[in-house]
């Protein structure tokens, strides 16, 4: 997948219509503010093209990406205030186990 794409799979046996993954992270697992921003606006736009009513993000390029959370987390905010499709939209911070 190209950096910042997104595809669609199927959710196998949970209940919800799909599992849009991202292409977050570069070749050497490192994301970037475009990379993120990408991220966001490709899986926002085929959740669109599906008609998907909400979308759960996790904090992309936090993890293996080696950003931190805050920075991160406000590039999603931001990228995703600048979408405008009725999709309900979350995102997931996970606590981390101590």
């Amino acid at each position: 997948m190209p950096l910042g794409s997104a595809r669609m799979t199927c959710a196998g046996k949970l209940p919800f219509k799909g599992i849009i993954h991202v292409a977050g992270i570069n070749m050497f697992w490192r994301a970037s503010e475009t990379s993120i921003a990408s991220s966001v606006r490709s899986a926002m736009d085929l959740a669109a093209q599906h008609q998907t009513q909400s979308l759960a993000f996790p904090i992309i390029g936090s993890g293996s990406g080696g950003k931190k959370i805050d920075w991160a987390l406000n590039i999603m905010q931001k990228t995703l205030a600048a979408i405008d499709y009725p999709i309900q939209t979350r995102i997931v911070r996970y606590a981390q186990s101590k």
